[in-house]
């Protein structure tokens, strides 16, 4: 089930689901406890007597605002009376705080008497053992509360005093309870006032809205570690007005856009629109303390057990990567001061993080006989070096830079320069960056190219002479391995791997993978190089999905999430847009290149109206599959455009024959 219009702060981050009831609720670290419950935050509506749950199929638009982190929902029915229903959430800047501004729009010349009700689903820390739900009359406010964690929420209205909780109920949803939400459908609630253990909230208001008119008010959910700090937060927040709130949110996510706009006048307003909403889809994946996480999705769980909620420090390097282009460096450096932190004793990084910045749960295992020496994915150690020089390569901000250098540049790199077979020059066998077989990867043996060559930029840049010659004639073997033992003569094209058999030998895997697109994307080879163009017109030919969904799938036969076993695998989002950023940088001219543009075309139905861009599609339907939005999509969009903005401003190639 795919997750729309996340909205954060960095600390507080909520996002919905189809029917937008809220299903994701982490706090005080974006990904980290989800504090939502299974069934979400419902919505109902009851008019003239009828009740229902607002669900997808009243569904009239889903967006965010004016290109801003304030997601814009709009429900409209037309009996048995016709209205609308407008939601506009945010996240307060300062604040720990979600506001949902409620409108009811009139459509009809007599007045509307309507009640909604608002359910609340907590679960909180995970676990749904000895949490306490109360209505508190002093405050016309619900709390949800367990441990050092507490959820307040209350109303706010437009000065018609109408926003009030006209009725409420707090009860307990185990064994064959279902929860509150129950209640609600017969239009009155029980008003049981207080509940403990497996529980949830629900309260409605009643409004009268005149004929033509609309009328608004203001759910908040004011989040907070004490009761004594999510009351002092209720007053400031009310004190402040959450039109102010909205006013201060919506102006600074406008200016954020703005402060590094790019070219892109070529594009149609809805690729533009889709780049845009990817900056801030970024954004909110970003945890203050600098962690950055892959996706937000607890649906997922149903699937493993487990969430995309970590730091694949691979990941987090190309959404920093992505930001950097995009011009937000002051940004991205929160990611880049963490390496340090996060490199092990022998130099290299784990599988994955949680966002609170310990180690993540992995699947590699690692020491015994068919496994690699440590459980580890050797391009997540590479890449961030490889970013961090490219951040500097624009930025020059030297200060910030040189204790990461010392700290994490040098030891990683040195990992990585000792992590080799001497024989092959290529990196020893680690995991490749799909996480399912060890070996020696071609994707993984470019990151480590281009993570010793950047260390080796840095280090002449430090005047470490020794450092800079011992990365950089690593680097060089590393390539030359590549192009020795990770190519087939035979065929022109390259091995996705050197695959790590039972008995611990490395078999040549002939398999087509998108994910060979490292070869240019990381310098190992110039984008026009025949063995380049050779290896990608295969690729293409071998991964795009034929039928109307189009698309590349990650590899042949891909299994995860399979569908259909008639087509290569499902279509990924990194995959096709790997295969546009080549076309970008080998058309002669990219913007009236048939092939560029319907992949550009391709990338924007993908997201939708509401820009959500997934991890992959179904191949018939073109159903999001996995989590969405994934980060790493919406990262690989924003480097395809900036590449194509770069290709516009630069003129034609040096290589075209300018006859």
């Amino acid at each position: 089930m795919a997750r729309f219009l996340p909205v954060s702060n960095g600390r507080l981050f909520v996002a919905f689901d189809e029917h937008h009831r809220i299903h994701e609720l982490t706090y005080p670290h974006v990904g980290k406890e989800n504090h939502a419950g299974p069934s979400g935050f419902r919505n109902g509506i009851l008019v003239d007597g009828v009740f229902r749950w607002v669900t997808s199929a009243d569904l009239v638009s889903h967006r965010y605002k004016n290109r801003s982190l304030t997601g814009l929902v709009v429900f409209g029915w037309k009996a048995p009376r016709h209205l609308e229903l407008v939601f506009e959430d945010w996240v307060d800047l300062d604040c720990d705080v979600f506001f949902r501004n409620v409108t009811i729009r009139n459509k009809e010349e007599s007045p509307l008497s309507c009640t909604l009700f608002f359910h609340q689903d907590f679960m909180i820390q995970y676990s749904d053992f000895g949490d306490t739900a109360v209505y508190l009359p002093e405050a016309d406010a619900l709390l949800h509360y367990k441990d050092e964690r507490y959820f307040l929420v209350a109303l706010a209205d437009e000065g018609h005093g109408q926003a009030r909780m006209r009725e409420f109920a707090c009860g307990k949803r185990h064994g064959d309870k279902e929860g509150t939400w129950r209640d609600a459908e017969d239009g009155k609630l029980g008003g049981n006032p207080i509940s403990q253990g497996a529980v949830d909230s629900i309260f409605s208001v009643k409004l009268l809205v005149d004929p033509g008119q609309e009328l608004s008010f203001t759910v908040m959910t004011v989040c907070g570690t004490s009761r004594e700090m999510v009351f002092d937060t209720l007053a400031r927040v009310r004190k402040k007005s959450a039109r102010v709130s909205r006013r201060q949110s919506e102006g600074f996510w406008n200016f954020w856009i703005d402060s590094h706009s790019l070219p892109l006048g070529m594009l149609s307003e809805k690729a533009r629109a889709l780049y845009e909403k990817s900056l801030l889809l970024l954004r909110t994946h970003w945890d203050d303390n600098g962690a950055v996480m892959a996706a937000i999705d607890s649906e997922s769980l149903s699937f493993s057990r487990d969430t995309y909620a970590y730091l694949w420090p691979r990941d987090a390097a190309m959404m920093a990567y992505a930001l950097d282009l995009a011009g937000f460096g002051d940004f991205t450096r929160k990611f880049y001061r963490l390496l340090p932190s996060l490199l092990s004793p022998q130099g290299f990084l784990h599988h994955k993080y949680h966002p609170t910045l310990s180690i993540g749960s992995s699947w590699h295992p690692s020491g015994i006989s068919g496994a690699p020496l440590y459980p580890i994915q050797i391009d997540e150690t590479a890449l961030p070096i490889w970013a961090l020089f490219e951040h500097f390569d624009r930025y020059r901000d030297l200060d910030t830079l040189r204790p990461i250098y010392h700290h994490f540049v040098l030891p990683a790199a040195r990992f990585l320069a000792g992590f080799r077979d001497q024989k092959t020059g290529l990196p020893l066998p680690s995991y490749d960056l799909w996480e399912e077989r060890a070996g020696v990867g071609t994707h993984s043996a470019a990151s480590v190219y281009a993570g010793l060559l950047a260390a080796s930029r840095f280090a002449e840049g430090f005047g470490d002479g020794r450092e800079e010659e011992d990365f950089r004639v690593a680097a060089n073997e590393v390539r030359q391995g590549i192009l020795n033992h990770l190519y087939d003569s035979k065929r022109e094209v390259f091995y996705r791997a050197l695959v790590l058999s039972p008995d611990s030998i490395l078999v040549p895997d002939p398999t087509p993978d998108a994910s060979m697109a490292a070869l240019f994307q990381f310098g190992v080879l110039s984008p026009q190089d025949a063995r380049m163009v050779r290896t990608m017109d295969w690729l293409e030919r071998c991964l795009w999905v034929p039928g109307p969904v189009g698309g590349m799938a990650r590899y042949e036969k891909d299994p995860y999430y399979s569908q259909d076993s008639s087509v290569p695998g499902n279509p990924w989002v990194i995959a096709t847009l790997w295969l546009l950023q080549w076309k970008v940088l080998t058309s002669p001219s990219p913007v009236r290149d048939k092939g560029v543009q319907r992949i550009i075309d391709w990338t924007v139905e993908k997201g939708g109206t509401s820009g959500m861009l997934p991890e992959q599609v179904h191949p018939v339907t073109g159903a999001r599959l996995s989590v969405s939005p994934l980060a790493w999509s919406h990262a690989e969009w924003v480097i395809a455009l900036s590449m194509l903005s770069k290709r516009e401003s630069a003129g034609p190639h040096p290589w075209d024959d300018p006859l």
